[in-house]
């Protein structure tokens, strides 16, 4: 229904007479112009933006794309080996005392006695007891 025929010349001229009724005789030539004028500097910066990104893109294809040569650099020249360090010593006094007994963590607390919950079980809720006196204007 609204895809089809949009703009047939029956209601390109019935959107013609509404904008001369509503603009009048004077100013539907000055409007005219506005939107023509607003209409090509649209398609202006459009078709700028587009031969920007095409300008982008084809520049990245004319691009060369860098090969890997076939020959391979130098190896680096062999460094000395890396000396071996004694492991340092830690005087005793330094260190934190150690505990006698190993580290338990504490017994959990035995659970409370709970009902046990029902799988289904009904809860009824009572009707809420409206005020009309809450709704009065």
């Amino acid at each position: 229904m609204f895809g089809t025929d949009l703009l047939a010349p029956t209601h390109i001229l019935l959107i013609l007479v509404v904008a001369l009724l509503v603009l009048g005789p004077k100013r539907l030539p000055e409007v005219g112009r506005s939107l023509g004028r607003g209409l090509r500097d649209f398609r202006q910066g459009i078709q700028g933006v587009q031969d920007e990104a095409r300008g982008m893109f084809s520049d990245a294809l004319d691009e060369p794309t860098p090969t890997q040569p076939d020959v391979l650099p130098p190896a680096p020249e062999e460094l000395a080996p890396f000396p071996a360090q004694e492991p340092t010593m830690v005087a005793a006094e330094n260190l934190p005392p150690v505990p006698a007994e190993p580290f338990s963590p504490p017994a959990p607390a035995p659970p409370a006695a709970a009902e046990p919950i029902k799988p289904h079980a009904k809860i009824r809720v009572p009707p809420a007891e409206h005020d009309p006196a809450d709704y009065a204007d």
